[in-house]
Protein backbone atom coordinates (compact mmCIF):
# COMPACT_ATOMS: atom_id res chain seq x y z
CA UNK A 1 0.00 0.00 0.00
CA UNK A 2 1.20 3.85 -0.77
CA UNK A 3 1.60 5.53 1.96
CA UNK A 4 0.85 9.00 0.82
CA UNK A 5 1.82 10.79 4.67
CA UNK A 6 5.48 9.39 4.07
CA UNK A 7 5.57 10.61 0.45
CA UNK A 8 4.55 14.55 1.36
CA UNK A 9 7.28 13.93 4.41
CA UNK A 10 9.70 12.70 1.89
CA UNK A 11 8.77 16.01 0.12
CA UNK A 12 8.26 18.76 2.26
CA UNK A 13 10.68 17.62 4.91
CA UNK A 14 14.09 15.52 2.91
CA UNK A 15 13.27 17.58 -0.56
CA UNK A 16 12.56 20.65 0.13
CA UNK A 17 13.52 21.45 3.39
CA UNK A 18 10.71 23.73 4.09
CA UNK A 19 11.30 25.69 6.88
CA UNK A 20 8.73 27.82 9.00
CA UNK A 21 7.23 31.14 7.54
CA UNK A 22 7.99 29.81 4.10
CA UNK A 23 4.76 30.75 1.94
CA UNK A 24 4.26 27.23 -0.52
CA UNK A 25 2.27 26.72 -3.44
CA UNK A 26 0.93 23.44 -4.15
CA UNK A 27 -0.65 23.16 -7.48
CA UNK A 28 -1.77 19.66 -9.18
CA UNK A 29 -4.20 17.46 -11.14
CA UNK A 30 -7.60 16.80 -10.13
CA UNK A 31 -6.69 13.03 -9.59
CA UNK A 32 -3.91 14.05 -7.11
CA UNK A 33 -5.83 16.15 -4.30
CA UNK A 34 -5.24 13.04 -1.39
CA UNK A 35 -1.26 13.75 -2.47
CA UNK A 36 -1.68 17.42 -2.21
CA UNK A 37 -4.19 17.60 1.16
CA UNK A 38 -1.14 15.56 2.67
CA UNK A 39 1.90 18.28 1.08
CA UNK A 40 -0.50 21.06 2.70
CA UNK A 41 -0.59 19.20 6.30
CA UNK A 42 2.69 18.68 6.27
CA UNK A 43 3.54 22.10 5.03
CA UNK A 44 1.37 23.26 8.02
CA UNK A 45 3.05 20.96 10.48
CA UNK A 46 6.26 22.93 9.38
CA UNK A 47 5.26 26.26 10.14
CA UNK A 48 4.59 26.80 6.55
CA UNK A 49 1.96 29.44 5.14
CA UNK A 50 0.60 26.95 2.23
CA UNK A 51 -2.12 27.64 -1.10
CA UNK A 52 -3.48 24.42 -2.61
CA UNK A 53 -4.89 25.17 -6.67
CA UNK A 54 -6.54 22.22 -8.87
CA UNK A 55 -6.35 21.83 -12.46
CA UNK A 56 -8.95 20.24 -14.00
CA UNK A 57 -8.30 17.72 -16.64
CA UNK A 58 -11.53 18.39 -18.86
CA UNK A 59 -10.46 22.16 -17.91
CA UNK A 60 -7.06 21.75 -19.15
CA UNK A 61 -8.01 20.14 -22.75
CA UNK A 62 -11.19 22.45 -23.13
CA UNK A 63 -8.72 25.40 -22.69
CA UNK A 64 -5.74 24.10 -24.74
CA UNK A 65 -8.27 23.06 -27.59
CA UNK A 66 -10.58 26.43 -27.45
CA UNK A 67 -8.81 29.28 -25.37
CA UNK A 68 -7.53 32.22 -27.36
CA UNK A 69 -3.56 31.02 -28.07
CA UNK A 70 -2.41 34.70 -26.25
CA UNK A 71 -3.73 33.72 -23.07
CA UNK A 72 -2.09 29.68 -23.43
CA UNK A 73 1.60 31.95 -23.46
CA UNK A 74 1.17 34.00 -21.18
CA UNK A 75 1.15 33.83 -17.14
CA UNK A 76 -2.09 35.51 -16.21
CA UNK A 77 -1.88 38.51 -13.76
CA UNK A 78 -2.82 36.11 -11.37
CA UNK A 79 -0.36 33.34 -11.56
CA UNK A 80 2.56 35.93 -11.53
CA UNK A 81 1.27 37.67 -8.66
CA UNK A 82 1.26 34.47 -6.59
CA UNK A 83 4.52 33.80 -8.02
CA UNK A 84 6.12 36.96 -6.54
CA UNK A 85 4.61 35.89 -3.21
CA UNK A 86 6.00 32.46 -3.38
CA UNK A 87 9.29 30.76 -1.65
CA UNK A 88 8.37 26.77 -2.70
CA UNK A 89 6.16 25.68 -5.62
CA UNK A 90 4.98 22.25 -5.50
CA UNK A 91 3.25 20.43 -8.35
CA UNK A 92 1.90 17.06 -9.69
CA UNK A 93 2.37 16.00 -13.31
CA UNK A 94 -0.40 14.59 -15.20
CA UNK A 95 -2.92 14.67 -16.04
CA UNK A 96 -4.75 11.41 -15.51
CA UNK A 97 -5.49 10.05 -19.05
CA UNK A 98 -2.92 10.32 -21.47
CA UNK A 99 -2.96 13.46 -23.74
CA UNK A 100 -4.73 13.23 -27.41
CA UNK A 101 -2.04 15.02 -28.64
CA UNK A 102 -4.14 13.94 -32.28
CA UNK A 103 -6.83 16.27 -31.15
CA UNK A 104 -4.87 18.52 -30.85
CA UNK A 105 -4.14 21.08 -33.47
CA UNK A 106 -0.28 20.90 -34.14
CA UNK A 107 -0.16 25.13 -33.63
CA UNK A 108 -1.50 24.60 -30.37
CA UNK A 109 0.64 21.75 -28.58
CA UNK A 110 3.37 23.74 -28.69
CA UNK A 111 1.38 25.77 -25.88
CA UNK A 112 0.82 22.63 -23.29
CA UNK A 113 2.70 23.26 -20.30
CA UNK A 114 2.97 19.62 -18.50
CA UNK A 115 6.55 19.67 -16.96
CA UNK A 116 7.10 23.77 -16.56
CA UNK A 117 10.68 22.73 -17.43
CA UNK A 118 12.00 24.53 -20.63
CA UNK A 119 13.70 21.20 -21.32
CA UNK A 120 10.83 19.67 -22.04
CA UNK A 121 8.00 22.06 -22.20
CA UNK A 122 8.46 24.46 -25.05
CA UNK A 123 5.84 26.97 -24.53
CA UNK A 124 6.20 30.59 -24.33
CA UNK A 125 4.45 29.84 -20.89
CA UNK A 126 6.88 27.72 -19.61
CA UNK A 127 9.51 29.75 -20.16
CA UNK A 128 8.04 32.92 -18.93
CA UNK A 129 7.23 30.75 -15.90
CA UNK A 130 10.93 29.93 -15.70
CA UNK A 131 12.07 33.04 -15.79
CA UNK A 132 9.98 34.59 -12.93
CA UNK A 133 11.11 31.35 -10.30
CA UNK A 134 14.87 32.09 -11.73
CA UNK A 135 14.69 35.55 -10.28
CA UNK A 136 12.99 34.60 -7.63
CA UNK A 137 14.71 32.06 -6.57
CA UNK A 138 11.61 29.69 -6.00
CA UNK A 139 12.10 26.09 -4.68
CA UNK A 140 10.21 23.94 -7.45
CA UNK A 141 9.35 20.04 -6.70
CA UNK A 142 7.21 17.85 -9.63
CA UNK A 143 5.96 14.71 -8.25
CA UNK A 144 6.24 12.76 -11.17
CA UNK A 145 4.72 9.56 -9.69
CA UNK A 146 1.65 10.80 -9.99
CA UNK A 147 2.05 9.70 -13.52
CA UNK A 148 1.00 6.21 -12.67
CA UNK A 149 -2.25 5.99 -13.49
CA UNK A 150 -5.17 3.33 -14.14
CA UNK A 151 -5.67 4.68 -17.43
CA UNK A 152 -2.18 5.65 -18.28
CA UNK A 153 -1.30 2.03 -17.29
CA UNK A 154 -3.58 0.36 -19.92
CA UNK A 155 -1.90 2.72 -22.39
CA UNK A 156 1.54 1.43 -22.09
CA UNK A 157 0.59 -2.12 -21.07
CA UNK A 158 2.07 -1.75 -16.96
CA UNK A 159 0.18 -3.57 -14.10
CA UNK A 160 -1.41 -0.34 -12.38
CA UNK A 161 -1.12 -1.16 -8.75
CA UNK A 162 2.98 -2.40 -9.37
CA UNK A 163 3.42 0.25 -11.52
CA UNK A 164 2.00 3.23 -8.50
CA UNK A 165 4.11 1.24 -5.70
CA UNK A 166 6.82 1.63 -7.62
CA UNK A 167 6.64 5.10 -8.45
CA UNK A 168 5.66 6.49 -4.83
CA UNK A 169 8.13 4.16 -3.05
CA UNK A 170 11.16 5.34 -5.07
CA UNK A 171 10.14 8.86 -4.08
CA UNK A 172 10.89 7.33 -0.47
CA UNK A 173 14.88 7.28 -1.45
CA UNK A 174 16.87 9.39 1.12
CA UNK A 175 18.47 12.09 -0.83
CA UNK A 176 21.65 11.97 1.47
CA UNK A 177 22.19 7.82 0.14
CA UNK A 178 21.89 9.02 -3.62
CA UNK A 179 24.71 11.48 -3.17
CA UNK A 180 27.02 9.19 -1.24
CA UNK A 181 26.68 6.69 -4.23
CA UNK A 182 26.89 9.30 -6.90
CA UNK A 183 30.23 10.20 -5.22
CA UNK A 184 31.83 7.07 -6.24
CA UNK A 185 31.19 8.04 -10.18
CA UNK A 186 31.25 11.71 -10.16
CA UNK A 187 35.09 12.28 -11.09
CA UNK A 188 35.24 9.55 -13.06
CA UNK A 189 32.29 10.07 -15.34
CA UNK A 190 33.35 13.97 -15.78
CA UNK A 191 36.90 12.52 -17.70
CA UNK A 192 37.63 11.37 -20.82
CA UNK A 193 38.24 7.64 -20.19
CA UNK A 194 36.54 5.04 -22.13
CA UNK A 195 33.89 3.13 -20.42
CA UNK A 196 33.13 -0.82 -21.21
CA UNK A 197 30.16 -2.88 -20.11
CA UNK A 198 29.44 -6.01 -20.25
CA UNK A 199 26.55 -8.05 -18.76
CA UNK A 200 24.98 -11.57 -18.46
CA UNK A 201 22.96 -11.06 -21.08
CA UNK A 202 25.57 -10.28 -23.40
CA UNK A 203 26.34 -7.13 -23.50
CA UNK A 204 29.85 -5.97 -24.52
CA UNK A 205 30.14 -2.40 -25.60
CA UNK A 206 32.83 0.31 -25.41
CA UNK A 207 32.15 3.85 -25.33
CA UNK A 208 34.15 7.25 -24.70
CA UNK A 209 33.30 9.83 -22.35
CA UNK A 210 34.16 13.66 -23.40
CA UNK A 211 34.56 15.60 -20.70
CA UNK A 212 30.51 16.50 -20.38
CA UNK A 213 28.45 18.42 -17.75
CA UNK A 214 27.38 15.79 -14.85
CA UNK A 215 23.13 15.55 -14.73
CA UNK A 216 22.86 14.62 -10.94
CA UNK A 217 19.01 13.10 -9.87
CA UNK A 218 19.32 13.90 -6.10
CA UNK A 219 15.98 14.50 -4.97
CA UNK A 220 17.30 17.54 -3.33
CA UNK A 221 15.20 20.98 -4.12
CA UNK A 222 18.06 23.22 -3.33
CA UNK A 223 18.10 27.41 -3.04
CA UNK A 224 21.43 26.90 -5.71
CA UNK A 225 18.92 24.87 -7.96
CA UNK A 226 16.22 27.39 -7.79
CA UNK A 227 18.63 30.35 -8.57
CA UNK A 228 19.40 28.17 -11.77
CA UNK A 229 15.97 27.87 -12.38
CA UNK A 230 16.09 23.74 -12.07
CA UNK A 231 12.98 22.05 -11.12
CA UNK A 232 13.51 18.43 -9.27
CA UNK A 233 11.23 15.41 -9.59
CA UNK A 234 10.59 12.38 -7.42
CA UNK A 235 11.00 10.01 -7.73
CA UNK A 236 14.99 11.09 -7.97
CA UNK A 237 18.41 8.88 -7.95
CA UNK A 238 20.51 8.79 -11.45
CA UNK A 239 23.57 10.02 -12.78
CA UNK A 240 23.66 11.07 -16.63
CA UNK A 241 26.52 12.04 -18.83
CA UNK A 242 26.40 12.79 -22.69
CA UNK A 243 29.24 11.21 -24.23
CA UNK A 244 31.13 11.19 -27.56
CA UNK A 245 28.39 10.36 -30.05
CA UNK A 246 30.83 8.32 -32.38
CA UNK A 247 32.87 6.34 -29.86
CA UNK A 248 30.56 3.41 -29.12
CA UNK A 249 31.00 0.02 -30.73
CA UNK A 250 30.15 -3.54 -29.48
CA UNK A 251 26.83 -5.31 -28.70
CA UNK A 252 24.34 -3.69 -26.65
CA UNK A 253 21.56 -5.92 -24.74
CA UNK A 254 18.96 -4.06 -22.69
CA UNK A 255 17.16 -6.89 -20.64
CA UNK A 256 14.64 -4.76 -19.65
CA UNK A 257 11.94 -3.32 -21.54
CA UNK A 258 12.27 -0.16 -23.74
CA UNK A 259 9.51 1.69 -23.62
CA UNK A 260 8.49 4.01 -26.72
CA UNK A 261 5.60 5.82 -28.56
CA UNK A 262 5.30 2.97 -30.58
CA UNK A 263 4.81 1.19 -27.91
CA UNK A 264 7.16 -1.66 -26.05
CA UNK A 265 10.22 -3.33 -27.27
CA UNK A 266 11.07 -6.87 -25.30
CA UNK A 267 14.90 -8.09 -25.64
CA UNK A 268 16.40 -5.22 -27.57
CA UNK A 269 20.05 -6.49 -29.28
CA UNK A 270 21.82 -4.28 -31.35
CA UNK A 271 24.76 -3.98 -32.93
CA UNK A 272 26.54 -0.55 -32.44
CA UNK A 273 28.99 0.70 -34.85
CA UNK A 274 31.39 3.92 -34.46
CA UNK A 275 28.13 5.37 -32.20
CA UNK A 276 25.10 3.99 -34.32
CA UNK A 277 23.45 1.06 -34.10
CA UNK A 278 23.71 -1.08 -37.87
CA UNK A 279 21.67 -4.03 -36.97
CA UNK A 280 19.15 -5.43 -34.04
CA UNK A 281 16.46 -7.79 -33.40
CA UNK A 282 13.92 -7.85 -30.67
CA UNK A 283 12.00 -10.56 -29.17
CA UNK A 284 8.82 -9.16 -30.34
CA UNK A 285 7.17 -7.19 -33.02
CA UNK A 286 10.18 -5.20 -35.19
CA UNK A 287 7.91 -2.25 -36.12
CA UNK A 288 8.27 -0.37 -32.90
CA UNK A 289 12.13 0.49 -33.15
CA UNK A 290 11.87 0.47 -36.86
CA UNK A 291 9.99 3.25 -36.86
CA UNK A 292 11.86 4.52 -34.40
CA UNK A 293 14.88 4.56 -36.37
CA UNK A 294 13.34 5.70 -39.39
CA UNK A 295 12.22 8.86 -37.75
CA UNK A 296 15.51 10.73 -38.18
CA UNK A 297 19.28 9.96 -39.64
CA UNK A 298 20.80 9.98 -36.31
CA UNK A 299 17.56 8.67 -34.51
CA UNK A 300 20.21 5.38 -33.70
CA UNK A 301 23.29 7.42 -32.63
CA UNK A 302 24.41 7.17 -29.30
CA UNK A 303 23.53 10.02 -26.76
CA UNK A 304 24.54 9.19 -23.47
CA UNK A 305 25.39 6.92 -20.47
CA UNK A 306 23.83 6.80 -16.80
CA UNK A 307 23.59 4.72 -14.00
CA UNK A 308 20.96 4.60 -11.52
CA UNK A 309 21.01 5.18 -7.85
CA UNK A 310 17.44 5.01 -5.99
CA UNK A 311 17.55 2.02 -3.51
CA UNK A 312 14.03 1.79 -3.59
CA UNK A 313 13.11 1.57 -7.07
CA UNK A 314 12.47 -1.77 -8.71
CA UNK A 315 12.86 -2.64 -12.82
CA UNK A 316 10.17 -3.16 -15.32
CA UNK A 317 8.42 -0.08 -15.37
CA UNK A 318 9.07 3.63 -16.63
CA UNK A 319 11.47 4.58 -14.43
CA UNK A 320 14.31 1.92 -14.91
CA UNK A 321 17.15 4.79 -15.49
CA UNK A 322 16.73 5.73 -11.87
CA UNK A 323 17.05 1.66 -10.41
CA UNK A 324 20.29 1.46 -8.17
CA UNK A 325 22.81 -0.84 -10.51
CA UNK A 326 21.24 -0.23 -13.26
CA UNK A 327 23.04 0.76 -16.47
CA UNK A 328 21.48 3.17 -19.19
CA UNK A 329 22.04 3.56 -22.45
CA UNK A 330 20.91 6.37 -24.73
CA UNK A 331 20.41 7.40 -28.40
CA UNK A 332 18.62 9.97 -30.64
CA UNK A 333 18.61 13.39 -29.77
CA UNK A 334 20.69 14.98 -26.57
CA UNK A 335 19.76 18.76 -26.90
CA UNK A 336 18.01 19.29 -23.77
CA UNK A 337 21.02 17.36 -21.88
CA UNK A 338 23.74 19.22 -23.63
CA UNK A 339 24.71 17.28 -26.12
CA UNK A 340 25.91 17.64 -29.82
CA UNK A 341 23.26 15.24 -31.62
CA UNK A 342 20.31 16.50 -33.37
CA UNK A 343 17.29 13.84 -33.86
CA UNK A 344 14.33 16.34 -34.29
CA UNK A 345 13.51 15.44 -30.48
CA UNK A 346 13.85 11.81 -31.41
CA UNK A 347 15.37 10.14 -28.31
CA UNK A 348 15.06 6.23 -26.93
CA UNK A 349 16.81 4.85 -23.76
CA UNK A 350 17.08 1.12 -22.14
CA UNK A 351 18.39 -0.29 -19.51
CA UNK A 352 20.56 -3.43 -18.44
CA UNK A 353 20.72 -4.92 -15.06
CA UNK A 354 23.66 -6.87 -13.52
CA UNK A 355 25.88 -4.93 -15.81
CA UNK A 356 29.77 -4.48 -15.03
CA UNK A 357 31.53 -1.19 -15.48
CA UNK A 358 35.00 -0.23 -15.81
CA UNK A 359 35.96 3.25 -16.73
CA UNK A 360 39.47 3.52 -17.72
CA UNK A 361 41.41 1.07 -15.53
CA UNK A 362 38.91 1.08 -12.46
CA UNK A 363 35.59 -1.15 -12.25
CA UNK A 364 32.97 0.94 -10.73
CA UNK A 365 30.08 -1.63 -10.93
CA UNK A 366 30.36 -5.17 -10.66
CA UNK A 367 27.71 -7.33 -11.64
CA UNK A 368 25.21 -4.44 -10.77
CA UNK A 369 26.50 -3.57 -7.53
CA UNK A 370 28.13 -0.08 -7.26
CA UNK A 371 31.46 -0.19 -6.01
CA UNK A 372 31.99 -3.78 -5.75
Amino acid sequence: MVDLASVARAVIGSSLGVQSGERVWVHGWDHTVDLMSQLAMECGRAGAEVLLTVEPEELWIHSLLSSPPESLEKLSSYQSSLLEETDVYIFTLGPRRPVPWEKIPLERRKAASIWLDTRYDRSAFASEWSAVTKRKGIRMLGVEATLATPERAEDVGLDYERWREAMYSGCLEDPASALARAKVLTGRLAGDDNVHVTSPQGTALTLRLDRRPLDLSDGLATKEKANEGQITFLPAGSIEVTVDEDSANGTLVFDQPVQTSEGSIAGLNAQVDAGRITSFSVTGPRKPFRKYLEADDNAGRLSFFGVGLNSKMRFGFTQDDKVLGGVVIGFGDNEKKGGRNRANGKELWGAISKATVRIGSETVMRNGVLGA
